[in-house]
Order: structure tokens, then sequence, then C-alpha cells
């Protein structure tokens, strides 16, 4: 008697692999140190760091433009609202004596012109101390950038070689449930063989069909899982979502040196997070000088060097020329130096004290941020220390269960040999031996995933990590 065989998974998965081109076989290969090199010359958030760098750099680079005076020209056409009209004393010509004397002296009335025209030159050059503070604040801000960049280039290389061993992880489970899955279909054949021969019953033929039927939902969930996987690791890389890239490479943590004793705070401070926070302590001080100084409601004293030009035409602009120098005068153009000093940012609770008492305040948030963050630091990297420990103890463990996984295969090749043994025995012992081996291979891949994430905690490399 024949049972029909039902696998519905197999359809799926037929539909999901043909609208999801995996392309393993056919698929340019790339290792680990390309794709980092990849994803760091293609990363947009990258871009975006070193766009804010140049920018800082251009600042810092430039400090000299702070002895640029101000400069302002303007030119103005005006017209009065009403007319003015000047009165001033002149002879009467009928009054002429003997000896060209006037004996009468009259008023006469002349009627400015209405319109007026006027241009002005204004320059206007501070010296100050605050200059100081400000070159160093620019020079701080660069630098605050570089770590920005720093930070964001570990950040890339840290989750793109996480990727990376992950899909090689997901490969092999996917590798592993094929491998299952075949060697079930085999002993769900030949139980159908025997059941057509009578030598089992039909409940022991369908539970050979079920076993196969349940592993068809966890290989279409890999391959899934691992198409997704693959997008976000060509995303990273800056490639195109329709190319075809396949991972190779090996998962072999290295020897880790560094112990929960050799944890001390100058490795701790080498953190991103730390150094920006110290970065910006150092920031926070400058500006509180830069403050200080400020000619605008600073405590400083200050030189100001003026000059200005103020030419008025005296004609009409409409009717006279415009060109002509004897029409045009100075009123009030100078030069000038002048010493200020500010007097009311001294006073007690101006401005200017509590703008500086703000400032004391932060600098101290600041540096209880910094302790928070080493603890916090701390906590985290003895964290992966651990798990990491753990993995290499259950590593060892592993690699005793794979050496009796493969003893036991031998053992099951040398039966079937003798025949003593069946085909299925032996393939279901190089299966167990595989399921160890991809045990192993997940805590490796723990280890190096917990490895990554340490040497980003600390901003360090693997290298020095191995090292000690």
């Amino acid at each position: 008697m024949n049972v029909p065989e039902i696998r519905p998974w197999r359809a799926i998965a037929a539909v999901l692999l043909a609208i999801m081109p995996i392309g393993i076989a056919t698929a340019e290969e790339i290792n680990l140190e390309t794709a980092v090199a990849l994803a760091l010359n293609s990363n947009l958030g990258i871009e975006s760091e070193l766009l804010t760098v140049r920018q800082k750099k251009l600042i810092a680079d430039t400090w000299w433009n702070r002895f640029y005076p101000s400069i302002s020209a303007n030119a103005s056409l005006a017209r009065r609202n009403v007319n003015p009209a000047t009165t001033f004393l002149e002879p009467v010509a009928d009054s002429v004596t003997g000896n060209g004397t006037f004996d009468e002296v009259g008023f006469s009335t002349f009627e400015s012109p209405r319109w007026g025209a006027s241009l002005g030159l204004d320059m206007s050059l501070i010296l100050t101390l605050q200059t100081i503070p400000g070159l160093n604040l620019a020079r701080l801000d660069y630098e605050s950038g570089l770590i920005d960049l720093a930070d964001a280039r570990a950040r890339i290389e840290r989750d793109v070689s996480q990727q990376f061993y992950e899909l090689l992880l997901l490969r092999e489970q996917i590798s592993l449930t094929e491998e299952q899955i075949a060697t079930a279909e085999r002993r769900y054949e030949q139980a159908r063989i025997n059941y057509d021969n009578g030598l089992i019953d039909e409940f022991t033929l369908l539970s050979s069909q079920v076993q196969v039927e349940n592993l068809r939902p966890a290989l279409t969930g890999l391959q899934v899982a691992y198409q997704q996987a693959l997008l976000g690791f060509k995303n990273s890389l800056g490639m195109p979502l329709t190319a075809e890239v396949t991972p190779v490479g090996t998962i072999d943590p290295p020897e880790i040196t560094i112990r929960y004793e050799e944890l001390d705070e100058n490795r701790l401070r080498s953190r991103f997070d730390v150094q920006q926070l110290q970065q910006y302590g150092l920031i926070l001080q400058a500006q509180r000088q830069a403050t200080d100084l400020n000619p605008q409601g600073g405590r400083a004293p200050y030189l100001r060097f003026g000059w200005s030009l103020d030419p008025t035409f005296g004609g009409d602009p409409w009717e006279d020329n415009l060109f002509d120098p004897d029409l045009w005068e100075q009123n009030s153009g100078m030069f000038t130096i002048s010493i200020v000093q500010p007097i009311d940012p001294w006073l007690p609770f101006s401005q200017t004290r509590n703008a500086l008492a703000d400032f004391d305040r932060q600098i101290l948030q600041n540096e209880i941020a910094i302790e928070q963050t080493l603890r916090g630091a701390e906590i985290g990297i003895r964290g992966l220390l651990l798990s990491i420990r753990t993995s290499q103890e259950t590593i060892v463990a592993l690699e005793e269960n794979i050496r009796l996984a493969r003893r036991a295969y031998e053992l099951a090749e040398i039966g079937y040999d003798n025949g003593l043994r069946d085909l299925l025995e032996v393939e279901s012992a190089e299966v167990d031996l595989k399921d160890a081996e991809f045990q192993l291979l997940e805590e490796q891949k723990n280890i190096m995933s917990n490895l990554l994430d340490l040497v980003y905690e600390l901003g360090t490399s693997i290298e020095v990590i191995s090292e000690g």
C-alpha cells in the first residue's frame, strides 16, 4: 500500500528561492578585509562626518581671519519733507558810499536743494584677549570632529565584521539543515520501502515523513534570514542591493589575553565616548574663558580701532554734477583709538558672572558624566570578558563532544563496511558530527562578536587585545 507524499513546504521553498536569487554559486566572493574597506569608503554616515570635519578644519586653519576689520559701505539718496531755507546777511547794492563801503545791509533767503546724497565708509577693529581662547576653541572643535570620525569608522568596522560572521554562520547552518533534510528523506524512502514490504506499520512511516516536513520550515526560515542579512550587508558596503556577493572566510577567534585584573582606567579612557566627554570638558573651559574675555559682556578690557568716511553732496543730485569734488564735503569722518574697560560685568550677580557660574556647573557635570561613563564601561567590558570566557569554556566541552561524535562516526563506518550497520546509521552519525561542529562554530562566532564589541568599547584593535 502506497501512502501519497505530501510536502507543502517544498513548494513554498521553491517559490521563495525563485523570487530571491541567492546566487551563491555564481556570486562574487568577498572576504572580510575587502568588505570593511568597501564599507569605510562608501558609507554615507562617514561621508557626513567627513564633511563636518572638513568644515571644522577650515575654521581652525583660517584663524587669522579674526583680525579682519569690520568694514561697511553705504550710499544714501534722501529727499527732505520740508524744503529748507537758509537766511544770511548781504549788502544792498544802492547803498554804496563814496569811500566804497555799504551803509545798508539786508537779509536774503536761499533755498537749499530738497534732494541730497551722501556716502559712507566705516571700518572698525577690536583687539581683545578673547582671540586666544577663540583660536583654542576652533582647534578643540576640530579635534572633537576627528574623534567623531574615528568613532564612526570603528562602528562601521565592527558592524560590518559582525554582519560578515553572521552570514558565514547562517550559511553553515543552512548547509547543515539541508544535509539533515537529505538524511531524513533517505530515511523516509527506506521506511516507505519497508512499509511496502510489510516490515513496518503506517505509523512508523508517517513519523519518518513528519520528521522530514518539520525540517523544511526551518530551512526556509534560515534562507529568508540569510537573504535579509545579506541585504543589510550589501547596504553597509554601499553596493547595489541587486548585486550578488558571497562572504568568504572562516570564523577563527584569536586567543584573548586581557583579563579582569588588567582592566585599568587607562584602557577605559581610550573609549571614544570618554574621549569625547574629555574633549567636551576642554571646550567648556575654552568657552568659559572666551565668555569672560568677550568685548560684548565680558570683564576684560579691549582695544578698539575705528575709521569712518562720510562725504555729503552739497548740491542737487538731479541737477548738479555729482563728480564735482567742490560740492562734496566731510562732516564727521575720523580715525579713533579707544581703550574700553567694561564695568557692569564686575558687579555681583551680573549676567556675565551668572554665565560663568553656569559654565562652572557644566564643567562639574561633565566630570561626573565621565566618571559615570567609566563605571558603566567597566561593567559592560567585564560582561563581554565574562561572555568570552564562558564561550571558551563551552568550546572545550564541544571539542570533546566533537571527538566523541567523530569516533562514533568512524565506528559506524566500520560497522557499515562489516555489514553490521546500515547506511542511514552512518549518515545519522555524520549529521551528528556536523551538528557538533556547527555548535563549535556558533560559539566561535559568539566569541568573535563579543571580541569585536570589546575592541570597539576599548577603542583599540584585535591585535592589541591579542597581544595583551
